[in-house]
């Protein structure tokens, strides 16, 4: 492969960047779920959607900091490195 000529940069590749990219992809899957899960417990409380917003998007943000620390972790166990 032109990108990676060498199997050592694409390792280091899948190590660092593939899970990071993999986190954007799947952050507005996780925001849709916290939304899909918590909006409606929060509504009637805070009668403001946008303070709603103001509350499941950090913890969608920190649910993905979660994931991103796992497969990072995955990762090292699954090229035989200790992550």
């Amino acid at each position: 492969m032109k990108i990676f000529p060498e199997p050592e940069s694409r390792k280091r590749f899948m190590k660092n960047g593939l899970p990071v990219i993999l986190a954007v992809a799947w952050a507005p899957i996780i925001w849709m779920l916290f939304m899909a899960i918590f909006a409606p417990l929060l509504l009637p409380f805070m009668k403001s959607f946008i303070l709603v917003q103001v509350i499941v998007v950090p913890l969608a943000a920190v649910f993905l900091v979660f994931l991103l620390r796992l497969f990072r972790s995955l990762s090292g166990k699954f090229y035989g490195e200790k992550a």
